[in-house]
């Protein structure tokens, strides 16, 4: 266990590296002048003097490596600079935006959570019955649901036909009800599917079919056996959605007014500030990486039977 460990965290700081490396050079090479879409912003007919006195004072002057260097320095001290993007510095923009795609990504999981495994559980007891051809077909077309479409017909749904909810989301837990619910129906569409596959796997193996013959009821091995079995690839694939939910909900966010983290990524890569999207990419990645450790390491507790590596 602590090789395994020692292994992930060195893993897990490469890739953080790698990542903020990557979305440097990229935004830096994106073709985008940041000094002048700052001078455009309030002079349209912005002159070469003033773009170059913008370019200096915000130390866009220096070259690409020196720049990443000193975003590098300040990511351990907890000042990264300036966001071109909003004129506000980086941590507090974060620290403002990151809690809106927390909390709408959480509900969304709830979402999955309390969607998916009742379904699962209802087709994997019967399987290749009504319930289950129907909970197929539609998780295929959860599945093809593009989320901001289904976000505006929640919307058009729930908040102008209906009332029940407002355009613009209410503070409070009922304004992310509609957007996580729209954030979570594809995911749980997966979800049911890999759930399901993962329970009719194992009720056909050879333990279950030894427990039918001494007499135990298919609804006891599933809730007794089955499910504990089937989770890894569940918990695994949940862990990974964690990190892509959180940058991918940008799209939601914009559907339903919410100012989170996603939406201030897309802002900041649109004004080519590469010190802001460098630390919301480590940030998202390093969130990613953890879920996933996290993920591994319950696995690891619910079915240490199934693991073939790591040996101490």
């Amino acid at each position: 266990m602590r090789r395994y460990l020692i292994r992930r965290l060195v893993m897990f700081v490469l890739v953080l590296i790698g990542v903020s490396i990557l979305s440097f050079a990229l935004i830096g090479l994106f073709g985008r002048d940041p000094a002048e879409v700052i001078a455009r912003r309030t002079n349209i007919n912005a002159t070469y003097e003033q773009i170059e006195a913008i370019r200096h004072d915000m130390g866009l002057d220096k070259s690409l490596a020196a720049r990443y260097l000193s975003w590098l320095k300040g990511l351990f001290t907890g000042d990264v600079g300036t966001s071109i993007y909003t004129f506000n510095p980086i941590m507090d923009d974060i620290r403002t935006y990151l809690p809106v795609s927390l909390y709408m990504v959480g509900m969304s999981m709830l979402w999955v959570i309390g969607l998916s495994v009742p379904i699962s559980l209802l087709c994997a007891r019967y399987p290749g019955s009504a319930a289950d051809h129907t909970v197929r077909a539609v998780s295929i077309v959860g599945l093809s649901f593009p989320t901001f479409w289904l976000g505006f017909l929640l919307l058009i749904a729930f908040a102008v036909k209906r009332s029940v909810f407002t355009v613009v989301p209410a503070p409070g837990i009922k304004g992310y009800i509609l957007p996580s619910f729209a954030l979570a129906v594809p995911v749980a569409a997966g979800f049911i599917r890999v759930f399901r596959a993962s329970l009719l796997r194992e009720m056909g193996s050879d333990y279950a079919v030894y427990a039918r013959a001494r007499g135990l009821s298919r609804g006891r091995i599933l809730t007794r056996h089955a499910i504990r079995n089937a989770l890894p690839p569940v918990v695994t694939m949940f862990c990974q959605y964690l990190g892509y939910l959180i940058a991918g909900g940008a799209v939601v966010e914009n559907v339903f007014t919410l100012s989170g983290l996603g939406t201030y990524l897309v802002g900041c890569v649109s004004s080519a500030d590469s010190t802001a999207v460098a630390t919301c990419a480590v940030l998202v990645a390093g969130i990613f990486v953890a879920a996933n450790l996290l993920g591994d390491l319950a696995n690891r507790l619910l079915c240490p039977w199934m693991v073939r590596e790591y040996n101490d």
